[in-house]
């Protein structure tokens, strides 16, 4: 689950689709996700999909993965107009893009935490549902983009942990436990 030096240089060079389909090969949860929504053509992720293990894609197929990158698309583009964003259609993309190179990098700043330091969770380099909030949080901030815009987290006024119980297991049915784990800060 290590971060390699070609998934830093793929998203150095903003190419989001190489980054998280490198993921994907190492079966990294919310790489389902992040290949779905940078994937240049949705052939490509039908094919991921109906190759790969249906385990991995929680026994649902593409219909499934692409409504849930186009819902995180609108999202996005939603939290960034209501954290004062406003351009055209041609630069909410490039906002938006912005967006997924930071959330990339924090994914790869708490990948290689988690693995470097062994106590979180169970398997080294793999995240929580709680680590993935968090850092798609910090990412969000500097975006102004409200919390609750995370999708993992979009009930405002209900505790993280209750939405994890909740639907967790809609995105991420195989995240590591987070045991171990002591917040964004640590």
């Amino acid at each position: 689950m290590a971060i390699t030096a070609q998934e830093r240089t793929n998203v150095l060079n903003g190419n989001l689709e190489a980054f998280w389909r490198s993921r994907l090969s190492k079966k990294d949860p919310v790489a389902r996700i992040g290949y779905a929504l940078w994937v240049t053509d949705t052939t490509k992720l039908k094919h991921v999909i109906q190759s790969g293990d249906t385990h991995f894609w929680n026994n649902k197929g593409f219909a499934y993965w692409e409504f849930m990158a186009r819902s995180t698309v609108v999202n996005l583009a939603t939290g960034l107009e209501r954290g004062g964003f406003r351009g055209t259609f041609s630069q909410m993309r490039a906002k938006i893009k912005d967006v997924g190179i930071e959330v990339a990098n924090q994914h790869i700043s708490f990948v290689t935490h988690d693995y470097d330091n062994g106590n979180i969770g169970e398997i080294k380099g793999l995240l929580s549902l709680k680590q993935m909030a968090d850092y798609h949080h910090i990412a969000f901030k500097l975006f102004n983009i409200p919390n609750h815009f995370y999708g993992g987290t979009w009930l405002n006024n209900v505790p993280d942990e209750a939405e994890f119980t909740l639907y967790g297991e809609l995105y991420c049915h195989d995240c590591d436990s987070a045991v171990g784990y002591k917040g964004a800060n640590q």
